[in-house]
């Protein structure tokens, strides 16, 4: 990967509807040139295009992270079980107090309890729990810094 690989993902990031042709433009290359690149980035690089969705608009406003303890070795088997439930939207294996922390986003509180009392208390291997719910989000985002 090179600068002008790293300039087409710059403009993707941004937005990744934009043109071969505006692409070329900031990349100072054919339009040609960037579908060939851009190809070979989908080979490893690039793992897909997405769109980022208002979760407030969307009616899923309410986020918290549950952080898990799980019994020795069961972790990894844990975090798989975790990232099948639809409104878990990131999983982590971590170190520390915890093992896990996972982020829930979904509609109201009581739709939170009952993802946690049914879906997640259900998995076998889990210790503890301990959800905390988020206020605001300062910063949420998705594109790495290059």
């Amino acid at each position: 990967m090179d600068e002008t690989d790293e300039k087409i993902i710059e403009t993707l990031k941004k937005n990744s509807r934009t043109s071969y042709k505006e692409i070329a433009r900031h990349a100072h290359i054919s339009d040609v040139a960037v579908h060939k690149r851009i190809k070979k980035l989908e080979g490893g690089v690039l793992k897909g295009f997405t769109v980022l969705v208002d979760q407030k608009a969307y009616e899923k406003n309410t986020v918290a992270i549950a952080n898990v303890r799980c019994e020795t070795g069961m972790t990894f088997e844990i975090a798989e079980a975790l990232a099948k439930i639809e409104d878990v939207t990131e999983v982590y294996t971590t170190v520390g107090n915890f093992d896990i922390a996972a982020k829930i986003r979904t509609r109201d509180t009581d739709s939170l309890k009952e993802i946690i009392e049914t879906k997640i208390r259900a998995i076998r291997g889990i210790n503890e729990i301990r959800t905390s719910i988020v206020f605001d989000c300062v910063k949420e985002d998705v594109n790495l810094v290059f």
